[in-house]
């Protein structure tokens, strides 16, 4: 592939965009809020794991890979946010971004409210903890990995965590 600067060739790459699409999607929305971010998000955090595919190691799963590159990104939008001083939004989470459905109807049903009434508490969480809690169990990244996407030393991640889990059980709790 001479003259391919990532290396790879666009219908390779065209491939590995379909089949990660929607958990980078969800992963942004998680981290930034539903909202017009979200869509350009995605595609430039497709656009630089592109432009680095030549610093991706094939014996770590791509999607991990891919992940942290869009994780990465979020988290310096979020940064730029802060500097603007804009304020957080909440975000409403649709019905078709999440998974797929439970044994029933009633199942799903259930689920559905319990996964919103999750959310919802972790949307008003502060940034210092739901990004560590979005990164762990939607990214499945590791704490040396979020330590480097946030810039918090590895050794306070686990604390960290410890105490977003903490506040998010006090919301639930809270909640009727």
């Amino acid at each position: 592939m001479s003259g391919d600067p990532a290396g790879v060739g666009l219908d390779a790459f065209a491939s590995l965009y379909e089949r990660h699409e929607s958990d980078v999607t969800r992963l942004c929305t998680r981290l930034l809020g539903a909202g017009p971010d979200v869509e350009d998000a995605r595609s430039e955090a497709f656009l630089r794991a592109r432009q680095a595919f030549a610093q991706y190691d094939p014996s770590r799963p791509f999607r991990r890979w891919v992940l942290g590159v869009a994780a990465n990104h979020c988290i310096d939008r979020l940064r730029r946010r802060r500097v603007e001083g804009r304020i957080f939004e909440a975000a409403e989470v649709e019905e078709g971004a999440l998974p797929g459905p439970g044994p029933s109807p009633l199942g799903a049903a259930l689920q559905a409210e319990e996964r919103r009434r999750l959310l919802e508490a972790m949307d008003e969480l502060d940034d210092r903890h739901r990004v560590p809690l979005v990164l762990r169990y939607f990214a499945e990244l590791s704490y040396e990995e979020i330590a480097e996407a946030t810039g918090i030393s590895s050794s306070a991640i686990g604390p960290l965590l410890y105490r977003a889990r903490v506040k998010l059980r006090a919301a639930l709790r809270a909640e009727p």
